[in-house]
């Protein structure tokens, strides 16, 4: 005769206390930072998935990235506010925190929008890359004026169509200042500025190619958070970053989860003849602390 499987009254008590919180308590574990950051969003695939410290408006908590990194997906287009002006995000590239960026709405298929004022960093987050170069817009020169180490071209302004003037060379920019009534210095990729004087790029591609950035906030420290199998994200009312586990937030990294210590057989019908045996003990259960978080935390 075989004996009669009977689970424990520990075992079923953790059953029922599971399935009578399971409903509630799933969705306090899908709102938790730790899932809510863990859904990457992509805009279009030049610029690829979004990570921190970068986080999309709309799609994502402003938690999951670092409040001055907001971006905005329009479409297939993707805008970063940089003091005060949009820029279009042409490329992320995380492992060398360089970020290519263009300035928004300057450019038309027949006309040029005639910047007005010069691009602006804040340098306690941005700081220009060795590829970026400045290159100067003048407007307002004398009537029949040339230059061979200029590049004349028509653009708007103000609603009216007038006469500028694209330089590269920072000398000849220094010597303008005092003969065209306005210039506005615009930063360039130094590879594009070459193909421009090698005649392989037009004016146009120049600016619409766009520069580079480096971005300098918390550099490295990211990476000891997703190293622990945590997702980073900022502590908007500590003002720092902080990396989301499973359990909770951490300052840096996630706790080193340590193994359960070894668990001795459980008795059985055969060596134990008083007891009756069951296909699962409460000696057998082992729930992960991440498991255990979603159910009771």
């Amino acid at each position: 005769m075989h004996p009669k499987f009977f689970p424990s009254t520990h075992f079923i008590s953790i059953l029922i206390c599971l399935l009578s919180h399971h409903f509630p308590i799933s969705i306090r574990c899908e709102d938790s930072p730790y899932v809510k950051c863990n859904f990457l969003v992509q805009c279009n695939d030049e610029v690829g998935k979004i990570e921190y410290p970068f986080w999309v408006d709309g799609d994502q908590p402003d938690y999951c990235g670092h409040p001055a990194f907001k971006l905005d997906c329009m479409g297939f287009n993707v805008t970063i506010e940089m003091m005060y002006r949009k820029y279009d995000v042409i490329n992320i590239n995380y492992e060398a925190q360089i970020l290519t960026i263009a300035r928004v709405n300057e450019f038309f298929i027949k006309d040029i929008l005639c910047p007005e004022q010069n691009a602006t960093m804040d340098s306690t987050l941005f700081k220009y890359t060795s590829n970026t170069q400045n290159a100067t817009l003048f407007y307002k020169c004398p009537p029949g004026f040339e230059h061979p180490a200029t590049w004349k071209f028509i653009c708007l302004k103000f609603g009216a169509l007038d006469d500028a003037f694209f330089v590269l060379n920072t000398s000849l920019a220094t010597e303008l200042v005092s003969i065209c009534g306005a210039g506005v210095v615009v930063p360039v990729l130094a590879t594009a500025a070459q193909g421009f004087m090698n005649h392989s790029l037009a004016f146009d591609q120049v600016l619409k190619e766009g520069f580079e950035v480096k971005w300098t906030v918390e550099e490295g420290q990211c990476r000891g958070c997703a190293e622990s199998g945590g997702r980073c994200g900022y502590n908007l009312s500590l003002s720092q970053p902080s990396c989301y586990c499973p359990d909770k937030p951490y300052s840096t990294s996630c706790p080193t989860i340590k193994a359960p210590p070894p668990i001795a057989p459980a008795p059985t019908a055969l060596n134990s003849p008083k007891s009756s045996t069951h296909p699962f003990s409460s000696q057998d259960i082992f729930l992960s602390p991440f498991f255990l978080h979603c159910f009771f935390y």
